[in-house]
């Protein structure tokens, strides 16, 4: 026999609001989500604690994807870091890179930022 439902469902719990983030703060604070030349946009968000515990932040930027493919964004991450301007500054060479040699030299200087990085 095959069981059918019976239409009736048993209410979800409340759902607590959620906490601010780290994240949301940083861009408060930083100014993150800022636009460079109306087409690259960096933000700086937290990234996953170390071993130890400590808080640790990367840049994003959003960059547009390259002409062959479909329009959008394509989002590059830099590494990790243990202070939020130095991700920040992460963030402005990759937007400096793009205004250099488009998204091929975004990726070469992300690989470069990750070896500098360790």
């Amino acid at each position: 026999p095959v069981r059918r439902s019976s239409g009736r469902r048993s209410p979800s719990p409340p759902r607590a609001p959620a906490a601010r983030s780290r994240s949301r703060a940083a861009e408060e604070k930083l100014g993150a989500g800022q636009e460079v030349d109306g087409e690259v946009t960096i933000k700086v968000v937290d990234g996953a604690p170390n071993k130890a515990g400590d808080p640790t932040w990367l840049a994003e930027v959003y960059v547009p994807r390259p002409t062959p493919m479909r329009a959008g964004t394509i989002c590059v991450r830099g590494p990790l870091r243990f202070d939020s301007k130095t991700a920040l500054e992460d963030g402005e060479r990759l937007a400096d890179a793009h205004k250099k040699g488009g998204y091929k030299e975004v990726q070469a200087l992300r690989s470069a930022l990750r070896v500098e990085a360790r």
